[in-house]
């Protein structure tokens, strides 16, 4: 009977894992699998002797634990303790920008400031999470038009960045950054704290789209343009030579892959996410699809906008268009 449960409780494990990225009318099927696999565990569990449960109560999934509450209650095991591997110039400031840096629990991260000049009001804010594991003068550059279109724009650097304290956790202690980031630029002085705004490309597109869950973080709106991963997603970087060394947890647990991605998360959204893809960026349509589907499933507020581009040129579009939405989102207080 140890066993059968066991085996019972690996089948949630599976079913929970099981994300698939594809386009579907119906719920994706990793939603869909997870009740089949249930099943599947408990009934080859059954003893030959005596009445099992009822179909219903035999085929029934788990309940539904809201994102906060399974990520309170987990500790992410990693098997490399290490700084992030991207590359960055010490001591470099963008022109325009100052460095500054702001709490994240018992660390102070670096991160670049800009005002627009003699402005005379509190203005709205813009948080922006690069990409490519580390804050470099091009990602400053990228949101410029937004400090000219009157923003005050943040670009932080999370923790193993930059020579910031802190390990490389791929996707989950860089969200606990990523809400410090926008909670610190809220409060200061010169931001409408009440006008905040945030967006992310690439990796840095996973991280605003875990914020998107996230009730605590004071922004009216968040967007990505790329960045939309799945657990397969880890498992998959595992195996591969240029990316094997960003998974420093185990890809297969399916308690760390779905607490780092949006999908199985959807329905938990805080506040609308506008989830940008480049129309030569195919890596990521399925994905989109896939989150697309069971976003509408259950009502979640999130809107999948293709533009111009693959991965990378597909930037500058998705950052102009979510500079419209922005500046028409903050003109109407």
């Amino acid at each position: 009977m140890i066993e059968c449960r066991r085996g019972a409780a690996r089948a949630r494990a599976r079913a929970r894992a099981h994300f698939v990225a594809r386009s579907s009318a119906r719920p994706p099927r990793w939603s869909r699998l997870a009740g089949l696999l249930v099943a599947a565990g408990v009934l080859a569990c059954r003893p030959s002797a005596g009445p099992g449960p009822a179909p219903d109560e035999a085929s029934a999934p788990d309940p539904y634990i809201p994102f906060l509450e399974r990520r309170a209650a987990h500790q992410t095991q990693l098997r490399h303790d290490g700084p992030s591997p991207g590359k960055y110039e010490p001591g470099v400031v963008p022109e325009g920008a100052t460095e500054v840096h702001y709490p994240s629990g018992s660390h102070e991260l670096l991160a670049w400031l800009a005002l627009p000049p003699e402005a005379p009001q509190p203005v709205p804010g813009l948080v922006y999470f690069h990409g490519a594991f580390s804050l470099v003068p091009e990602d400053f550059e990228a949101v410029r038009p937004f400090v000219d279109a009157g923003f005050a724009v943040l670009t932080p650097a999370l923790r193993g960045e930059n020579g910031n304290p802190g390990r490389l956790e791929l996707l989950y202690g860089e969200l606990d950054d990523a809400v410090a980031a926008t909670r610190w630029l809220a409060e200061h002085p010169a931001v409408d704290g009440a006008r905040l705004y945030a967006i992310g490309h690439s990796v840095g597109g996973g991280v605003a789209a875990l914020v998107a869950l996230h009730p605590e973080a004071p922004l009216r709106l968040t967007a990505s343009v790329g960045g939309l991963y799945v657990p397969e997603t880890f498992q998959r970087w595992s195996r591969s030579k240029a990316n094997a060394a960003l998974v420093r947890f185990d890809p297969f647990d399916a308690s760390e892959g779905t607490l780092r991605t949006l999908g199985p998360n959807v329905r938990d959204l805080a506040r609308p996410h506008l989830a940008y893809m480049g129309e030569q960026d195919e890596w990521f349509h399925p994905n989109a699809e896939a989150i697309a589907a069971e976003a509408a499933r259950w009502g979640a507020p999130l809107e999948v906008i293709m533009v111009p581009g693959d991965h990378m040129s597909s930037l500058g579009p998705a950052l102009e268009r979510f500079l419209a939405r922005a500046k028409a989102d903050a003109a109407e207080d």
